[in-house]
């Protein structure tokens, strides 16, 4: 298992659970541990052949799609493009990119292998708005990479959300925007139009494959 699909992994099961326990999780510790240890739990009572792509499908939609904050994260992936995007390209960019995490996480629910999670005590930023939790993934076969969780405190509920996995010194948020910004170099006002649809229309191909590829792996 690469180190991205970990990533994805564990950044997927960190936001699993979390509309679930929004009212008992309190603190960014009460997020990662009850979210981590509730989706582990939930996968292991399923064997691979129950990982159906509708079954997988489900969760990411019941208990991912509805915690994540779209708009951040997108708009985080397109970095100093997202101003040049019209507010309908926009709002596709968020469907699409979301489909395409969609597609990704039930890939990586599927290579799921009973891995364990262990974490330090949350480090909070002076304004106590930020933490980080420092994180452990004890794979099935005795090693050890370290995974740490970014989170924020919302001004809207106040509750704490992930935005963030950086697994190896490697952050998933600086992997998108780097991906984004190698495709989208040379992007100005003038050309900013086309440059984005087509950006649109090889996200949709890229979900499309992905699509493709599970369905050929269970038939």
């Amino acid at each position: 298992m690469n180190m991205l699909r970990t990533a994805f992994i564990f950044f997927a099961m960190l936001l699993g659970f979390q509309s679930a326990w929004a009212e008992e999780a309190k603190t960014p510790a009460d997020v990662v541990h009850s979210a981590t240890n509730e989706l582990i739990s939930e996968l292991n009572k399923m064997t691979p052949e129950q990982r159906t792509d509708n079954e997988v499908r489900r969760l990411v939609m019941t208990y991912i799609v509805p915690a994540i904050d779209q708009e951040k994260i997108a708009k985080s992936a397109l970095g100093k493009y997202w101003r040049l995007a019209k507010p309908t390209q926009r709002q596709s960019f968020i469907d699409r990119f979301r489909e395409l995490q969609i597609r990704t996480y039930s890939g990586a629910f599927k290579a799921f292998s009973g891995e364990e999670l262990s974490f330090e005590k949350p480090r909070l930023n002076d304004k106590g708005n930020k933490a980080l939790v420092k994180g452990k993934l004890i794979q099935t076969n005795g090693n050890v990479i370290p995974i740490d969780f970014r989170l924020f405190q919302s001004k809207k509920d106040h509750q704490w959300r992930v935005y963030d996995a950086v697994v190896s010194g490697l952050s998933m948020v600086k992997t998108y925007r780097e991906q984004m910004t190698e495709r989208l170099q040379g992007t100005n006002p003038r050309n900013a139009d086309k440059r984005m649809n087509a950006l649109l229309d090889e996200l949709q191909a890229e979900a499309d494959k992905v699509a493709a590829r599970h369905q050929s792996n269970n038939g």
